[in-house]
């Protein structure tokens, strides 16, 4: 029986940061730097989001850290929101932890050794034989990545219990002194929060997702468009403008060779899974595939109250379209992800 998403729980930090605290804390903030406060808040007020979740509170940010001071914090609340997303997505699976087989977790905004799975595993009383397969370095396309990672092992084993987490702490990774485009458009779009999901064979209790395929694709010479450059400073983000273009060059010969290779065409797909790194990029997914606004509504709307979760945005993505009752049994979807790499991930899946 195919892979089966059986529960999905969210995570996220206490502290609530409106459109209208961004525009005027940014502005503040690049305008000592030289940038135009109006377009500071064009950008902001274009970005589509609402609100976003932070691991602090805003003036925190606003103080000079290095990156022990701002990876203390990741470990702290990364640690609170991993337990909390795990424990609920355990409960509303019925799934006690000493059945969980292999855990597979997701992060690139921190840095912990050993990884977050070890805490968690800790705290929730796993099993001492459970499997750990910690990702770090694959950015807002892991969440899909790991996804298909925890598939592959439950065909491997028949019968096991895989649990999915992605915690995601993009604001700490904000840096003070850094007037380029790249940090301004990350501090206006990424927001924290965490997922975790539970993966078995066959029904679960609840309407869920089954996983039918999955395929990576690599691109040559994008290693520049998108990651971290880590310093003694912290994280400092790169962001290329080129993403959308290569979105609008690359993606629909890629969708439609990965669908054909299932026998499947975009027409028969019935909702989309897609990672909301951002309006422009959003709206070039829709444009090349050729979607309507309701279909990239779930995408749209977790844009909008949460911000670009990185690895986690999928998860919220699914847990929204679940939600809203928006994936009918039977019905396909694709599962739509790109990170750094440059990488792309897709998965066609089924509503179960």
């Amino acid at each position: 029986m195919p892979p089966t998403l059986h529960s999905i729980a969210q995570a996220v930090p206490e502290h609530v940061f409106t459109a209208d605290d961004a525009e005027t804390r940014l502005c503040g903030v690049f305008e000592a730097q030289g940038e135009d406060p109006d377009l500071v808040r064009q950008l902001v007020r274009n970005s589509g989001i609402e609100q976003r979740y932070l691991a602090r509170p805003p003036d925190y940010y606003l103080r000079e850290r290095g990156l022990t001071a701002r990876n203390s914090t990741y470990h702290e609340v990364a640690i609170e929101l991993g337990v909390a997303a795990s424990r609920d997505a355990l409960k509303a699976a019925g799934v006690e932890p000493a059945q969980v087989d292999l855990i597979v977790d997701t992060s690139c905004t921190g840095l912990m050794i050993p990884a977050l799975d070890v805490y968690v595993a800790n705290q929730l009383g796993f099993r001492r034989d459970v499997r750990r397969m910690p990702l770090t370095e694959t950015g807002c396309a892991a969440g899909a990545t790991s996804l298909a990672f925890g598939s592959d092992y439950l065909l491997a084993h028949p019968g096991a219990t895989v649990l999915l987490l992605s915690v995601e702490l993009p604001s700490l990774t904000f840096q003070l002194d850094d007037a380029t485009r790249a940090n301004l458009v990350s501090a206006a779009i990424f927001g924290d929060g965490a997922a975790a999901v539970v993966l078995a064979e066959g029904p679960g209790p609840s309407p869920g997702l089954e996983h039918l395929a999955h395929e990576t694709v690599l691109f040559p010479a994008t290693q520049k468009i998108m990651g971290f450059d880590l310093r003694t400073e912290g994280f400092r983000i790169v962001l290329s403008r080129r993403i959308p273009l290569l979105v609008k060059r690359e993606l629909r010969s890629c969708v439609d060779a990965f669908l054909k290779r299932q026998g499947v065409t975009l027409a028969e797909i019935g909702f989309f899974v897609l990672h909301p790194g951002g309006t422009k990029v959003l709206d070039s997914v829709r444009d090349v595939l050729e979607l309507s606004e309701e279909q990239v509504g779930a995408s749209r709307r977790t844009l909008a109250r949460y911000g670009n979760l990185s690895s986690a945005s999928v998860h919220f993505v699914v847990r929204e379209l679940l939600d809203r009752g928006e994936v009918s049994p039977g019905q396909l979807g694709l599962l739509v992800a790109m990170g750094p790499g440059f990488t792309l991930e897709l998965a066609l899946q089924r509503g179960v």
